[in-house]
């Protein structure tokens, strides 16, 4: 793939104890997840150190896991605002805690507190989780959702091992997104990468070959596809809305893991969202002939690749250009801060 695909690319030991090596389940062809933890000298942290278990006997086995963590690769708040969803409509409840005090950069990304007048009422650390819910057809699943990690990269992929090999993981579905010169007035693409061949086929819209800056989500995919079906929806969202209250990326996200594990979700509320955020920008463009131009040049580009037209890529012209969008950004910023300000603004 061309540099300049790259480029935007990147703007996108020791033996386990015995209770963690019990054999209540033993998925067929798993490799023992223990040799993968070979080699931690004794005093390090190991991977089973980063993992709690609690109600373990209430997970059937052979459920589909779904990753959706927030952090470097998450464009639009697509995994966060996925997960979201999944754990306020639907039942779930705590299978496993990572330990966040080990993993997790607190001065980075500062846990909250609540001050109540005069004194520090509650602390509320970092969570993540990994749940067991069930869709909206009652189907059960599990979800590991919160901080992407920022320490200790390899053993958390290992403990996800422990974990997925203790309960039995069928399959695996990781979620991410990356902001993309992709317009939003056109259906939200995805990339779809692991080693089921046939949604790579079925849905993968753009597939580069790039060097690009790695999540602790690719990790979890190169870790876990020699022992599972594993497959990873990154969202390609458009690089002008950032945090602007679409909710786009996050049905397109669930839309990803409908399509690979037949899952159904609650998705009412984000739907309502998503036309009220289309609606504003709508109105936005109606007004400003300058971002519709901009808006006009991303979906002639979008189309012309979309209909194998012989453009590269999405995100280029045949030159290699890219038209700047800074100009869309800031007057939708700015035209969604007054009507948060005030709603009757036009």
């Amino acid at each position: 793939m061309a540099s300049s695909d790259a480029a935007m690319s990147e703007s996108a030991g020791i033996g386990m104890p015995s209770s963690l090596c019990g054999s209540r389940r033993e998925p067929p062809g798993r490799a023992a997840t223990h040799a993968a933890t070979a080699g931690y000298a004794g005093g390090m942290v190991r991977p089973e150190d980063l993992i709690a278990f609690s109600d373990e006997d209430a997970v059937p086995p052979g459920l589909d896991l779904v990753v959706a963590m927030h952090g470097f690769a998450d464009a639009g708040a697509a995994a966060e605002l996925a997960a979201a969803t999944i754990v306020s409509t639907l039942p779930h409840s705590s299978v496993v805690e990572f330990d966040t005090d080990l993993l997790v950069d607190h001065r980075s990304r500062r846990p909250h507190v609540l001050f109540d007048e005069d004194h520090i009422a509650e602390y509320v650390p970092h969570a993540l989780t990994m749940s067991l819910c069930e869709d909206d057809a009652g189907k059960p699943f599990l979800l590991l959702s919160g901080p992407e990690p920022d320490y200790m990269w390899e053993r958390f992929a290992d403990a996800v091992r422990i974990v997925a090999e203790r309960l039995a993981v069928q399959r695996t579905t990781i979620l991410l997104s990356i902001p993309m010169p992709v317009p939003h007035t056109r259906p939200l693409g995805v990339t779809v990468s692991g080693n089921r061949k046939d949604l790579v086929e079925a849905f993968s819209v753009w597939k580069p070959t790039s060097t690009v800056p790695a999540s602790v989500m690719h990790l979890l995919e190169h870790r876990l596809a020699p022992e599972m079906p594993v497959a990873s929806f990154v969202v390609l969202v458009p690089h002008y809305v950032g945090e602007s209250g679409t909710a786009g990326p996050a049905l397109a996200a669930l839309d990803g893991v409908t399509n690979a594990t037949g899952l159904v979700f609650r998705t009412e509320e984000l739907r309502g969202t998503e036309r009220e955020f289309q609606s504003l920008v709508s109105q936005q463009m109606e007004a400003n002939e300058e971002l519709r131009r901009l808006v006009a040049t991303l979906e002639a580009r979008y189309d012309a690749y979309m209909e194998n037209a012989g453009v590269r890529s999405p995100l280029t012209d045949e030159d290699g250009s890219l038209p700047t969008a800074d100009e869309i950004a800031a007057e939708l910023e700015r035209y969604l801060a007054r009507r948060r300000a005030d709603p009757t603004q036009p």
